[in-house]
């Protein structure tokens, strides 16, 4: 099984601001949905409550320690991230072998160490928030390509990053 980030942050590594993204990038969110579509998503508490439903055509997978969460039929609930990516290995023949974390900042900390790609958008400006993303070893990760938008409204550079140790 593939574990992969898929993430966007700022410049001082800002992912999330009072439940929500402090930016709007449409192509981030055309290259999370191309990137995403057919596997599996996992994600914590917080991250569920912001997005608010289960994104079509993605298997929707919630960590939490509150095993009485209250989901939508086909979300599934783990209390997790072993037991999620576990069940992502379980049901790899329909929906890949690829999975993603896409947050928050709590759960990509507790696989980063398990992690063997990184989607990463970085967003060129600082910006306030109250979730981060981990910093991650440059040695441990080799960046295999890069796309720079610096025209863009908000300039942005997709970039990919496969663990190399």
């Amino acid at each position: 099984m593939i574990v992969s980030h898929i993430v966007a942050m700022s410049e001082n590594r800002v992912i999330g601001a009072a439940g929500g993204i402090p930016w709007h990038i449409p192509e981030d969110f055309k290259f999370f949905k191309q990137t995403t579509m057919g596997h599996a998503m996992i994600m914590g508490r917080k991250t569920w409550a912001s997005i608010g439903r289960a994104l079509p055509g993605r298997l929707t997978i919630v960590v939490s320690r509150d095993q009485n969460l209250r989901l939508p039929e086909g979300v599934i609930l783990k209390a997790s991230v072993e037991a999620a990516i576990k069940y992502c290995e379980s049901v790899q023949n329909k929906w890949g072998d690829e999975c993603f974390i896409v947050g928050g900042g709590d759960i990509y900390r507790q696989t980063l160490p398990l992690t063997n790609r990184i989607y990463l958008t970085t967003v060129h400006k600082h910006v306030e928030g109250d979730t981060t993303y981990p910093e991650f070893s440059k040695s441990a990760f080799k960046e295999l390509n890069s796309e720079s938008h610096l025209d863009s409204p908000i300039p942005f550079t997709f970039s990919t990053w496969v663990r190399t140790d």
